[in-house]
């Protein structure tokens, strides 16, 4: 483009000029757009503060009631259940501690082995340990070993003895610890794989106090010619064999003592080298003590007595379990019991019941109170503070309550997690469920509901039996109530046809529910 000069001259126009233009076009389109937005903008707040601005009759019709209203609810013949649920932990019914002892004719009492791991199972006769190169024993006794036994002797703990060995050797249960008795003592040793010791002839005195034990056996066992059966780790036995024919069977008749002469493997039985147990087979739960340490100290802890499962508690859940019905239905769930049923075993000492609270449901759990007595200071390998005798609960130090639940069927694994529902209360047959709001409670303590069909309704009167997570298990004092029907649970405003058969207010009253979800009604508004 060109421009022409007054003169008649065409002078060239600089091609900038187009784009000055298209900037100020563009500019004036901005400043319209943005004169646009404010005056809608200023329009719209006129009109909003116009629409709220109403007059004295406009706000009145708006904070009138709204239409009558009712929110409605169905009853049920369903059984209602209330379970406590909780989380437990499986361990052996009673606990025994074994401490070693020093045995005689040694200088000093360490542990020399401990063939019995945790998780074994250790049948009578077992060696649960070895002090000083000579065993400790495992048998079933209600009481620990106070006193060196040998031959003559008489007493309970020499009936004991004789009833743990009669299911081995046929042992004749007198209370004299005669002929028959040192052969089976013998017998014990010989299949533990260790030499019996040898005593001094028939006791006169019949107390304590007998010639040391001896070492153990390399090869032949005393009083036989076969090398002797099972070594340290053996689990018990008969005893049959490695016996070597070294004596007649003992007769099942009375155990006369020994007659007088040389001193025979048997004959003296160390408290030091026997430990009692309630119950046999026993679990080693622990193993506390290492080869080389001093033995005057807990050894391992052996469980024993069948299964438990022991869970924690709250204040108020013990104090529900307390009152347990007898026919209340505990159930197991995830765990190795899972679908069985349990009884409850016993519940702790609280701080105000020194007695403790049992409830002799124990399922027959045996010996362990006897077994846990503790062996500190006698001569023996003490058991020492077996955990929860028959089934007796632990102290609730600190305020810390428990409970030992006995499940059926076959053992578990020690310390395995199991998840427990108690049934604490079940509505009767016959008894109906309805949601806790449908009940209103009067002053006068009389509880109804009210029932609605074809716009009319009628209040019926009920018992509450209780009530759980917002349901209420309820008895109709007058049949009329029956499952479907349907029940009101809020009304609002006044219905215009309430029809109501009865003549008390069923929009004024308390929710009933034992203290849990209830409200207050106000009357014509629930």
């Amino acid at each position: 483009m060109s421009l022409e000069d007054p003169d008649g001259t065409q002078v060239a126009r600089p091609s900038g000029g187009r784009a000055t233009d298209a900037r100020r076009r563009s500019r004036r389109g901005l400043v319209i757009a943005a004169v646009v937005l404010v005056l809608f903008g200023s329009s719209g707040s006129v009109w909003w503060i116009a629409s709220q601005a109403r007059t004295p009759e406009q706000r009145a019709s708006g904070a009138a009631a709204p239409p009558p209203s009712r929110i409605t609810g169905k009853v049920s013949d369903q059984q209602l259940v209330e379970r406590m649920e909780l989380t437990g932990k499986v361990e052996t019914a009673s606990r025994t501690t074994i401490t070693g002892v020093q045995p005689q004719g040694t200088n000093r009492a360490v542990v020399t082995a401990l063939p019995a791991a945790a998780g074994k199972s250790l049948k009578a006769g077992a060696v649960v340990a070895e002090v000083s190169g000579r065993p400790v024993l495992l048998l079933p006794g209600r009481f620990p070993a106070y006193r060196d036994l040998k031959a003559g002797d008489k007493g309970p703990d020499v009936q004991q003895l004789q009833r743990a060995l009669q299911p081995l050797y046929g042992t004749a249960v007198n209370g004299t610890y005669g002929a028959a008795t040192v052969e089976a003592v013998r017998k014990l040793y010989v299949a533990a794989g260790y030499e019996a010791p040898a005593g001094q002839g028939p006791s006169t005195t019949g107390g304590s106090g007998s010639a040391p034990g001896t070492a153990r056996t390399g090869g032949a066992a005393a009083g036989g010619g076969a090398a002797p059966r099972g070594g340290a780790e053996t689990d018990g036995g008969t005893g049959a064999a490695g016996t070597g024919g070294a004596s007649a069977p003992p007769a099942r008749g009375a155990d006369t003592p020994p007659a007088a002469g040389p001193a025979k493997p048997g004959e003296v039985l160390p408290a030091a080298e026997v430990a009692y147990v309630g119950t046999l087979p026993a679990t080693v739960v622990q193993v506390t003590a290492a080869v080389g340490d001093a033995a005057d100290k807990p050894l391992l802890v052996l469980g024993s007595g069948g299964r438990q499962v022991r869970a924690v508690l709250s204040a108020d859940q013990r104090s529900r379990l307390r009152d347990l019905p007898a026919d209340a239905v505990i159930r197991f769930g995830t765990g190795p019991y899972e679908g069985r049923e349990g009884t409850l075993g016993s519940l702790d000492s609280s701080a105000d019941d020194k007695n403790g609270d049992q409830q002799g449901k124990n399922a027959g759990q045996d010996g362990a109170a006897s077994a846990g007595t503790s062996g500190a200071g006698t001569a023996g390998a003490g058991t020492a503070g077996a955990g929860n005798g028959n089934g007796g609960g632990s102290g609730s130090a600190g305020g810390r309550h428990e409970a030992l639940f006995v499940p059926s069927g076959a053992e578990a694994a020690e310390g395995a997690t199991q998840q427990i529902a108690v049934e604490l209360r079940r509505s009767p047959k016959g008894s109906l469920t309805v949601p806790v709001s449908a009940v209103w409670t009067d002053l006068g303590g009389s509880s109804t509901v009210t029932v609605t069909e074809g716009g009319k309704e009628r209040n019926i009167p009920v018992e509450v039996l209780f009530t759980h997570e917002g349901l209420s298990a309820v008895h109709a004092l007058d049949g009329n109530l029956t499952a479907g029907r349907t029940v009101v649970l809020v009304r609002r405003g006044n219905p215009a046809d309430s029809g109501s058969d009865s003549g008390s207010d069923s929009g004024s009253g308390e929710a009933s529910g034992d203290g849990s979800g209830g409200a207050s009604g106000g009357a014509g508004d629930r």
